[in-house]
């Protein structure tokens, strides 16, 4: 019961040890490739946001160079013949479209409408003359992060809310700002949406009007989350201003305005007597410089592109894909100076993430398969060498209590007889011969015990040695049966014995092979029952010399017939047991007829009782 005990006790370890953390472990794993796709989406989105980042910088440094460009090839004086000034000024610069000169109370002093006014010349003044005359507002565009970076970030430090102020103070903040305070600023408008809100309801409570996007971005996504197709609310936001309120005591700059939802850039310049010369830019030529500053457009993974003020790809790859290409994988607004314009990219194979992630879970399943078996398999291991080692302890325990048990037993008939002869108590001679064969029995009985044991211990350790010669099998065993036959006839065994002699030769250590036999000899005698016979036929089968000892005892249950030749294994080990022994017997036997080159093995015999065979090589 103890040892049930301890066994249900190593069960329930190795449950909590074992099974419930790989179970465990296992449901994370799980649970992480379930989730495997929406990570690799995130890490690809992080990757072109960077992309992106990088790009719009680009894009910025690019706007700032053209403005320059422009700055210093633009006349200071057209003097009295602007139109010839401006045609030399337009063959130099391709981003010329169509210049102007105004005068410093903003009136037009070029183009003028005459009969020989160009098309373009007429168009811009249709379309620009109230704007640049300062007689009507447009929308002017400012980044609402940067409007309200101060606000944005004591507001995230806890220091205080959103106060109103003058829009045309805050548009003049960010010429002294700080660059750390402006990227803080950003970053925290971007990340945080209840952020993102107050700002846009203190800008409209100062009368800012806030755009939407012309793309949604992330709707494009490849996860199976549902996404939204509403879209953000710009970045920039904007308030009318007349043209003189635009430029403000400045030198020099870019205004964007929008004619029939087309946008359109113009630059102006302070020259001498305060005149202002300008021009609108060339719309090709603008859109070839800024994709100009694009990398690497089309790759394997992704589509880099700009968009217009109406969703529309400056530049598309020659594909037979359809693309809703107001959906992009990511996408970021450009500059206050390009409102509505956008840098997206998209997926060159929408299903690429998604393979990759199928590629990505299979891997992972069957990593997590093999390391969940693994440890079950190693557990179970574990677990049954542990019973083993604890049954083998067991074992070991009730070997010694045996031994000694079955030491003590020849020990007490030894001197018995022994007190019997020294006393004279039997007087008969024929009797006392036998008490003294009786007492050579019982001490060859304690020999082998005692030769069992040591036996053991040197084969465990691989030191048994052996002293071979050719031996006559069936003479070795009847003068191994001569020897014992007072023993076994004294407790009521009859013995025969089979085989003709000079027949059966093999090659072994003589003391070795009577060892064995002895050991079957004796489990024989120990677990016969009323049916006291015990026979030993030597046979002759080709190059094999077969030893057979067979008895008439109660046999061995199916069961533990394959059991019978471990060490310290008994049917019954326990101290109370009917037939007493060590458990040694039958493991030393195996392992000398083994070292001879042969087997044993174990039969039921017809009638009733067991039949152990020695099979080993035959010698001419």
């Amino acid at each position: 019961m103890k040892v049930k005990k301890r066994t249900g006790h190593l069960g329930l370890l190795f449950i909590l040890a074992v099974l419930l953390p790989g179970l465990f472990l296992a449901a994370l794993a799980i649970r992480s490739i379930d989730r495997e796709e929406a990570y690799l989406e995130i890490r690809l989105r992080q990757t072109l946001e960077a992309e992106l980042g990088y790009t719009i910088t680009l894009l910025q440094t690019e706007l700032a160079d053209i403005e320059e460009e422009l700055r210093r090839s633009a006349p200071a004086a057209p003097g009295s013949d602007p139109g010839a000034v401006f045609a030399t000024w337009g063959k130099s610069e391709r981003l010329i479209q169509v210049p102007f000169l105004l005068s410093s109370d903003f009136r037009i002093l070029w183009p003028t409408p005459t009969d020989y006014a160009s098309s373009d010349d007429l168009a811009f003044l249709n379309w620009n003359r109230d704007f640049i005359t300062d007689r009507t507002a447009i929308p002017y565009y400012q980044n609402i992060a940067l409007l309200f970076r101060d606000q944005i970030t004591e507001s995230e430090a806890g220091k205080s809310r959103f106060p109103s102020f003058d829009s045309e103070e805050a548009a003049a903040r960010p010429k002294a700002a700080d660059i750390q305070v402006q990227q803080r600023a950003l970053s925290e408008f971007e990340k945080s949406e209840p952020l993102r809100k107050k700002v846009y309801d203190t800008a409209k409570e100062l009368g800012q009007r806030t755009e939407q996007r012309t793309v949604s971005p992330g709707a494009g996504k490849v996860s199976s989350e549902e996404t939204s197709d509403e879209r953000r609310e710009s970045l920039f936001i904007s308030e009318p201003r007349k043209f003189s309120q635009i430029i403000g005591d400045r030198e020099s700059g870019l205004i964007p305005r929008f004619i029939e939802e087309e946008l359109t850039l113009l630059f102006w310049k302070r020259g001498d007597g305060q005149q202002i010369t300008g021009c609108v830019l060339n719309d090709e030529e603008l859109k070839a410089r800024l994709l100009g500053r694009l990398s690497a457009i089309f790759t394997p993974t992704r589509i880099l592109t700009l968009l217009d003020e109406n969703g529309r790809p400056l530049i598309t790859p020659d594909e037979d894909v359809q693309r809703d290409w107001r959906r992009p994988f990511a996408a970021r607004e450009i500059s206050a100076l390009l409102p509505r314009w956008e840098a997206a990219v998209y997926l060159s194979d929408p299903g690429a993430v998604t393979a990759r992630a199928q590629l990505t879970r299979m891997f992972l399943w069957i990593l997590i398969g093999f390391f969940f078996l693994s440890i079950i398999f190693a557990g179970t291991y574990i677990l049954q060498t542990l019973r083993t080692e604890m049954n083998l302890a067991r074992q070991k325990t009730t070997f010694v209590a045996n031994v000694s048990h079955e030491l003590k037993t020849p020990l007490t008939s030894i001197r018995m007889f022994a007190e019997m002869l020294k006393e004279g108590r039997q007087p008969d001679p024929a009797r006392r011969l036998k008490y003294l064969n009786l007492m050579v029995a019982e001490t060859e009985r304690l020999t082998r015990l005692i030769n069992n044991v040591l036996d053991f211990s040197k084969m465990e350790k691989g030191k048994k040695q052996y002293n071979k010669a050719r031996l006559d099998a069936a003479l070795l065993v009847r003068n191994l049966l001569e020897s014992q036959r007072v023993h076994f006839e004294h407790n009521g065994f009859t013995i025969g014995v089979s085989g003709s002699a000079g027949q059966a030769f093999i090659e072994g250590d003589e003391e070795a092979l009577k060892q064995a036999l002895l050991n079957l000899l004796s489990n024989a005698e120990k677990y016969s029952g009323e049916r006291r016979d015990i026979s030993v036929d030597i046979e002759v089968s080709g190059e094999t010399v077969l030893i057979l000892v067979k008895d008439r005892g109660p046999g061995i249950p199916p069961g533990d017939a394959k059991k019978i030749f471990k060490e310290f294994y008994r049917g019954d080990d326990s101290l109370t047991a009917r037939v007493k022994g060590s458990g040694l017997g039958l493991s030393i036997a195996q392992k000398i007829i083994t070292d001879h080159g042969g087997n044993i093995q174990y039969f039921s015999r017809d009638g009733g009782g067991s039949i152990f065979q020695i099979r080993l090589p035959r010698r001419q």
